[in-house]
C-alpha cells in the first residue's frame, strides 16, 4: 500500500533562502529588473501581516482537505493558508488529485475536469469505495462556525453519500450551502484545473462575459441580461405583429375595392368554362396528331437504315472476291518472276558463248588478213615472220600455262544464291507490309485505350467532389492550414521532392466507422500537418509559410521511414484480446504520411476495437500505453518509482469525426479503387502496346536492314559475276591467239616447204584459200552477230517481262492491303448500320406505342362529347393547325389557372354582405394595430430602463478589468485590452416618444431617448467579453482565441486576466492548475511576481496555484503557503522539517 506525505514551508522556514536576490545570469536580469519595483512596494505589506499576528480566513476559504482513497492516494490531510497556496512536486504525485477533490468534495460533476466521466473511476483502484472531506471558513459574523462537508463515493453503483457536519444530506443542500458562501467551482475564471486551461482561450465572448460577471458576484446583471433578451423578444414579436396588421389592414381595403369588378369576372369564368372544355379535348387530339408525325418519321428512318445496312452489307461481297483474286494474283505473279529470272539466266548464259564465238572468228579474220598481207610479203619476210611467231607462240604458250582457268560466272551455286537472296528480299518485303498493318492496328488500339482512360478519368473528377468536401472541412477548420495548402498547390515547383497535404487530405479510413476512433488517436494538430521528404524542402516552406505568411501550420520532416516502425504484439495475440488490429491498419495513406502518424502519433502501437476487449489482462501485462475499445480511449501510466503501479485514465471518443468524415465513403472507396484499376489496366495496355510498337519498329528497322544488305549483297554477286565473264573472255582471247599463231606457224612452214618444192603455183593456191577462208569467216561472224542479237533481244524481252510481272505483283500486293483496310472498314460500317438499324427499329417501336397510346386516350375523350362540340374542336384545331402541342398545353394551364381563380373568388349573392363584413374586420384590424402600437411603446421604454440598470455596471465592470489588464500588460512589455463587445440582431428599432403626459423623470428619459442614435446592438444574449493582445510591438492588437497565438502566449493572457479580476472577485478561493506550461523563463517570472502581488494582499481571498516545476529564486511573500507533496511507496514514517530548513539556510549562507 502507498502512503503520501504533504510537507509545508511557511514564511518561517525560508524567511531567508526565498528572498529576493541579485543573480548573475544575463538571461533573467531583466526579469529581475521588472520585478524589483514590486518587491520594494511588498515589504510594507510584510510588515503590516506579521504585526497583526493573526490569521483569518474569508467566508467560504478552504481551511482543510482530507482524501482517503481517492485516486493515487490512499490518505492525505492538507491545511492552506488563507492567502495564496503553492502546491509544488513531481509529475505524477496527485497535485491534481487535491484540485480534483475541491471539485468533487463541492458538489460539482466530473465533467467539470476534463477526465473521466464517471464518478467510481475516482476511487482508488483495488478499493470499493473512497470520501473527500473539505472544511469551508463560515460566516465571519458567527463564531467556530466552519463547515465540513464529506462526500463518499462508491465504485459498485457509481454513487455518492453526502455530510454536512456530520449530518447525512443531499447534493441540492451542498450546492445551496456553497453558493451562500459564493463558492464558483463550476467557473473557469475561479476554478481552472489542469485538462480545462486550454479551454479558457476556446471560451466564446459570451461564455467569458458570463464566466466575468458570475466571478465578481452580480447575478443580478445575468437576471437583468435574461430580462432584456426576453423584453427584445417581445419587442421584436409586437413588431411582427404590427406589421402583419397593417399588411392584412391593407389586403381587406384592396378587396372590398376588387368587388365592383366580380360581375365582369364572372362572364370571364363562363367563356373560360367553355374555352377549357375545347382544349381539353383539342390537346390529346393534338398529341395524338404529333405522335402519329412522329410514328411516321420513326417508320421512315427504320426504312432508311434497313436499307443502308442491306446496301452495306451487300456491298461487303464484292470486296472478298477481290482479295480472293488478288491474292491468287500475287502468287501467281512472283511465280512468273521466278521463271523469267531463270529464263534470262539461261539467255545471258547462251549471249556469251555466241559472243565469244564472234571475237573467235574476229581473231581468226585477223589473221587472215594479215596472212593476205604477208603472203604478198612472204618471200622476203617469211623467214622473220615464221621465227618471230615461233617466238610469240612460245610466249604466249607460257603466258597461257601461268593463266589459271577462270571459274565460271554463272555457275549453279552463284545462281542458287541469287535466287535465294530474291525470294529471302520479297519475304521481307512482305513481312515490312505485315509490320504496317500490324503498326496500325496498334494506332488504332491506342486511339481506343486513350479514350477509355480520359472516360474513366472524368469518372475520378466526379469522384474528387469528396475531396472538396474534405478541403472545405478543413477551411472550416484552421483557416490559416488552409490558406497554407493554396499556396503550396500554386508553388509546387519551389520544392525539390513532393509535398503532402495535410494529412486529413492525404489519408483516408479504409472502415468508416473507426474514423472518430482514429481521430481520437491522431491529434487535430497532426491531421493538420504538411509533410515533407527532405530538410532543404522543409526550409522552403518554413521560410515563405511561416516567416513570410505568418501563418501558423505544421509541418515535419521525417528522416525515418515505415520500415523503422514495428508493432509490439503480433496479430493472433490482438485478436486473443479482443481487438479488430491497430489503427495503422485502418489507415490509408502515401508511405511517407503513414511515417509521420506512427512517429507523431504511434498508430502502429495503438490498437482499437469497436466492442469490448480484455481489460484485466492489458493492464496487469502492461502490454500498451494507449489503446481504443467500445467507444473509450484508455491511457495507461506507470509510476517511476517503487511498485510501478499504473494509473488507468479513460475518455469517451466522439460519436462522428470532424475532419476524416468528410471523406470519401466505403462504395466511393471502393469505386474509385475500382476505377484507378481499371485505368491502370488501361495504362499497362497502352504501355505495352508502345512496348510492341517500339518492338515492331525496331524489328521493321531489322527487316530493312537485312533488306538493304540483300541488296548489297546482290550488287556484290553481280559484280563478281561481270567480273568472272571478264576473265573468262580474257582467257578464251589468250587460247583463241594461240591457236591462231600455231596455226599461222603451221601454216607459213607448210608454205615454205610447198613453195620450196612445188615453186609459185603453191602461192596461188595459198592466196585462193586465204581468200576462201576470210569468205567463210565472214559468212560465220555474220551467223554469230546475228545469234547474239537474237539473244539479246530475248534478254531484252526477258527483263521487260520480269519488271512487268514485278511492277504488277507490287500492285497487287499495294491494292491487296489497300482492299484488306477497305474490308475492315466495311465491316465496321456493317456493325455501325446494323446498329443504327436496331436503334431505329427500336425508336419505331416506341413512336408506335405511344401513337396507340395517344389515339387511346383521343378516343376516351371525344366518345362522349355531341356533333356541336366535335365540330367546335375540329373549328378550333383548324384555327390552331401552327399551334404546337406544347403550346395548347400551356394555352390549357393558363385557362385552367383563370377559371380557378373566378371560382376562387367567392362571385355570389352575397356580394354585399361581404362587403359589409369586411369593413368591420377592417375596424377591428386597426383597433388592435393601434393597441399593438401602444403596448410596443410601453415594452420599448421598458426595455431602455433595463438597459441603462444592465449595461452601465457591465461597462464599469469591464473598464475596471481592462484597466487591470492593461497594466498588468505593460508590466511584461506587451500590450493588452478587455472591451465589451455589443452585437446586433440585424433590426435597428428607434426609440419611439410616449404620447401620454409623462412626468418628470419621465420627460429625462423621453429626451435621452430621442436623442440617442439607433443602433444595431441589441441582441444582448450575443454580448461578450473580448480579450485582445499584442505581444509583438509591430503587431496590433488581436483578439485571444485558441488558433492565433501560441501556448505560452494563450497562458499568459489567461493568468494575466485572472489576476485582472482578483479584485473584484466575490468568491473566497481560486484555483489555477499548471499555468505556467509553455512559458519561457521571463514571463514565467513577471507572471509569477504578479500572481504574487495581486494573491499577497489582505482580504483578497484564497488562491491555489499548482505547479510541477519552479524556476530558482522566485518573488516570495510571507502571506504565501507552499505545498509540497511527496507521495509514493517509499516514505519514511515522519519528516523533520527543521532539518530541511537549516539544511536550506546553511545552502543559503553558502552561497553568500
Amino acid at each position: 500500500m502507498s502512503s503520501s506525505r504533504l510537507g509545508t514551508l511557511n514564511s518561517k522556514m525560508r524567511a531567508v533562502k526565498l528572498e529576493p536576490r541579485k543573480r548573475a545570469l544575463e538571461s533573467d536580469d531583466e526579469a529581475n529588473s521588472d520585478c524589483d519595483e514590486i518587491t520594494q512596494q511588498r515589504r510594507v505589506a510584510k510588515t503590516n501581516y506579521f504585526s497583526n499576528g493573526v490569521v483569518r480566513y474569508k467566508p467560504g476559504s478552504i481551511k482543510h482537505i482530507s482524501l482517503k482513497n481517492f485516486v493515487t492516494y490512499d490518505s492525505i490531510e492538507v491545511s492552506p493558508g488563507p492567502n495564496m497556496n503553492m502546491i509544488i512536486g513531481p509529475n505524477g504525485t496527485g497535485k491534481s488529485t487535491i484540485v480534483c477533490a475541491i471539485a468533487l468534495g463541492l458538489g460539482e460533476k466530473p465533467s467539470i475536469l476534463g477526465r473521466a466521466k464517471d464518478l467510481s473511476e475516482f476511487v482508488k483502484h483495488g478499493h470499493e469505495q473512497g470520501h473527500v472531506e473539505i472544511t469551508l471558513a463560515g460566516p465571519a459574523h458567527m463564531a467556530d462556525s466552519d463547515v465540513k462537508i464529506r462526500r463518499e463515493i462508491h465504485r459498485e453503483n457509481n454513487k455518492s453519500v453526502w455530510y454536512v457536519d456530520g449530518r447525512q444530506t443531499t447534493a441540492a443542500e451542498v450546492t445551496r450551502v456553497t453558493k451562500e458562501l459564493n463558492v464558483q467551482v463550476g467557473s473557469l475564471c475561479q476554478f481552472l484545473p489542469q485538462d480545462r486551461v486550454v479551454e479558457f482561450s476556446k471560451l466564446s465572448p459570451q461564455d467569458l462575459l458570463r464566466e466575468t460577471i458570475s466571478a465578481v458576484g452580480r447575478d443580478d446583471l445575468i437576471e437583468l441580461q435574461k430580462k432584456l433578451v426576453e423584453k427584445r423578444l417581445k419587442e421584436r414579436r409586437m413588431v411582427e405583429d404590427e406589421k402583419r396588421l397593417l399588411v392584412e389592414a391593407q389586403t381587406l381595403k384592396k378587396k372590398n375595392e376588387v368587388l365592383e369588378r366580380d360581375v365582369q369576372r364572372w362572364q370571364e369564368r363562363q367563356k373560360a368554362e367553355s374555352q377549357l372544355r375545347v382544349l381539353t379535348a383539342l390537346v390529346p387530339v393534338a398529341r395524338y396528331t404529333q405522335a402519329k408525325a412522329r410514328h411516321d418519321l420513326a417508320k421512315e428512318e427504320r426504312r432508311k437504315a434497313h436499307v443502308h445496312y442491306q446496301q452495306v452489307r451487300n456491298a461487303t461481297g464484292p470486296a472478298e472476291d477481290e482479295m480472293l483474286e488478288l491474292e491468287s494474283r500475287v502468287a501467281s505473279s512472283e511465280n512468273q518472276r521466278r521463271q523469267l529470272a531463270d529464263r534470262r539466266v539461261l539467255l545471258e548464259r547462251e549471249a556469251r558463248k555466241h559472243l565469244a564465238k564472234y571475237e573467235r572468228l574476229e581473231s581468226a579474220q585477223r589473221d587472215l588478213n594479215s596472212e593476205m598481207d604477208a603472203l604478198k610479203r612472204r618471200a622476203q619476210k617469211r623467214k622473220e615472220t615464221i621465227a618471230a611467231l615461233r617466238s610469240e607462240v612460245a610466249q604466249l604458250e607460257a603466258e597461257f600455262s601461268d593463266m589459271p582457268q577462270p571459274p565460271d560466272a554463272e555457275s549453279d551455286e552463284v545462281l542458287r544464291e541469287v535466287a535465294d537472296l530474291r525470294s529471302r528480299k520479297l519475304e521481307m518485303s512482305n513481312e515490312i507490309i505485315r509490320i504496317q498493318d500490324e503498326q496500325n492496328g496498334l494506332s488504332r488500339s491506342g486511339t481506343r485505350i486513350s479514350a477509355d482512360i480520359s472516360s474513366r478519368a472524368a469518372q475520378l473528377r466526379d469522384l474528387d467532389d469528396v475531396a472538396v468536401q474534405r478541403r472545405e472541412a478543413l477551411r472550416r477548420a484552421n483557416e490559416d492550414t488552409f490558406k497554407a495548402l493554396e499556396w503550396l498547390e500554386a508553388n509546387r515547383n519551389m520544392f525539390s521532392q513532393h509535398v503532402f497535404a495535410p494529412v486529413c487530405l492525404e489519408a483516408s479510413i479504409r472502415d468508416s466507422r473507426y474514423a472518430a476512433i482514429i481521430e481520437s488517436i491522431v491529434g487535430m494538430s497532426t491531421l493538420r500537418t504538411f509533410v515533407v521528404q527532405c530538410d532543404d524542402d522543409y526550409h522552403t516552406f518554413a521560410r515563405n509559410v511561416i516567416d513570410r505568411m505568418r501563418l501558423r501550420v505544421d509541418v515535419v520532416s521525417l528522416r525515418r521511414t515505415m520500415e523503422d516502425f514495428r508493432s509490439p504484439l503480433p496479430k493472433n495475440r490482438l485478436d486473443a484480446l479482443g481487438f479488430d488490429g491497430y489503427a495503422l491498419d485502418f489507415i490509408d495513406a502515401p508511405r511517407p504520411v503513414l511515417a509521420a502518424l506512427c512517429d507523431r502519433d504511434h498508430v502502429h502501437e495503438t490498437p482499437v476495437a469497436l466492442g469490448s476487449v480484455d481489460n484485466q489482462a492489458i493492464e496487469e501485462e502492461h502490454l500498451f500505453k494507449e489503446y481504443v475499445a467500445d467507444g473509450t480511449k484508455y491511457s495507461i501510466t506507470r509510476g517511476r518509482y517503487g511498485s510501478r503501479a499504473s494509473t488507468v485514465t479513460t475518455m469517451r471518443t466522439r460519436p462522428h469525426a470532424r475532419l476524416l468524415s468528410a471523406g470519401e465513403t466505403d462504395e466511393s472507396r471502393a469505386a474509385r479503387e475500382q476505377i484507378t484499376r481499371e485505368i491502370d489496366e488501361l495504362r499497362n495496355q497502352q504501355t505495352e502496346n508502345e512496348r510492341t510498337m517500339r518492338k515492331l519498329s525496331t524489328r521493321e528497322r531489322k527487316v530493312r536492314d537485312s533488306h538493304r544488305q540483300i541488296e548489297f549483297r546482290e550488287n556484290e554477286l553481280r559484280k563478281e559475276r561481270e567480273n568472272r565473264a571478264e576473265a573468262m573472255r580474257v582467257y578464251n582471247r589468250a587460247q583463241v591467239r594461240i591457236e591462231s599463231k600455231q596455226a599461222q606457224l603451221e601454216s607459213l612452214v607448210s608454205e615454205e616447204r610447198k613453195e620450196a618444192q612445188g615453186g609459185r603455183t603453191l602461192v596461188q593456191q595459198e592466196r585462193k584459200r586465204i581468200e576462201g577462208e576470210l569468205c567463210d569467216n565472214a559468212k560465220c561472224r555474220a551467223q554469230a552477230v546475228a545469234d547474239v542479237a537474237e539473244t539479246v533481244a530475248s534478254i531484252a524481252s526477258v527483263l521487260h517481262d520480269t519488271a512487268a510481272a514485278g511492277l504488277q505483283g507490287l500492285n497487287n500486293a499495294r491494292a491487296l492491303n489497300v482492299l484488306r483496310v477497305e474490308a475492315d472498314r466495311q465491316r465496321r460500317a456493317v456493325e455501325d448500320a446494323k446498329e443504327l438499324f436496331e436503334q431505329a427499329n427500336l425508336a419505331f417501336g416506341e413512336a408506335k406505342e405511344h401513337a396507340k397510346m395517344c389515339l387511346e386516350e383521343t378516343r376516351s375523350v371525344t366518345d362522349g362529347m355531341t356533333d356541336e362540340e366535335r365540330q367546335a374542336v375540329r373549328d378550333a384545331q383548324e384555327q390552331r393547325r401552327d399551334v404546337s402541342c406544347e403550346e395548347l398545353e400551356i394555352e390549357l394551364s393558363t385557362c385552367r389557372q383563370r377559371l380557378s381563380m373566378a371560382a376562387n373568388s367567392g362571385l355570389s349573392a352575397r356580394v354585399m354582405e361581404q362587403y359589409a363584413e369586411r369593413k368591420a374586420q377592417l375596424e377591428n384590424v386597426e383597433a388592435e394595430h393601434d393597441r399593438t402600437l401602444v403596448q410596443l411603446r410601453s415594452i420599448r421604454k421598458q426595455k431602455c430602463s433595463l438597459r441603462r440598470q444592465w449595461e452601465t455596471p457591465l461597462e464599469q465592470i469591464i473598464q475596471r478589468i481592462s484597466e487591470n489588464f492593461t497594466r498588468m500588460f505593460d508590466y511584461i512589455g506587451c500590450s493588452g485590452e478587455v472591451r465589451l463587445k455589443r452585437v446586433g440582431d440585424g433590426v435597428v428599432s428607434a426609440v419611439e416618444p410616449d404620447t401620454a403626459a409623462p412626468d418628470q423623470e419621465d420627460e429625462e428619459d423621453s429626451q435621452q431617448q430621442q436623442q440617442q442614435q439607433p443602433r444595431d446592438d441589441e441582441d444582448y444574449g450575443s454580448w461578450g467579453a473580448e480579450i485582445r493582445v499584442s505581444f509583438r510591438s509591430n503587431e496590433d492588437l488581436q483578439a485571444l482565441d485558441n488558433h492565433r497565438q501560441s501556448g505560452g502566449e494563450r497562458a499568459v493572457s489567461t493568468i494575466v486576466y485572472l489576476q485582472s479580476l482578483q479584485s473584484l472577485v466575490a468568491a473566497p478561493f481560486r484555483v489555477v492548475d499548471e499555468i505556467n506550461q509553455g512559458m519561457d523563463q521571463r514571463n514565467e517570472r513577471l507572471i509569477h511576481a504578479l500572481i504574487v502581488d495581486t494573491a499577497c494582499q489582505p482580504d483578497v481571498g484564497q488562491y491555489f496555484l499548482i505547479t510541477p516545476k519552479l524556476l530558482q529564486d522566485l518573488e516570495y511573500h510571507p502571506m504565501m503557503k507552499v505545498l509540497c507533496i511527496f507521495n509514493g511507496e517509499w516514505q519514511p514514517e515522519a519528516f523533520n522539517f527543521s532539518k530541511y530548513i537549516n539544511n536550506a539556510r546553511g545552502t543559503t549562507s553558502v552561497r553568500a
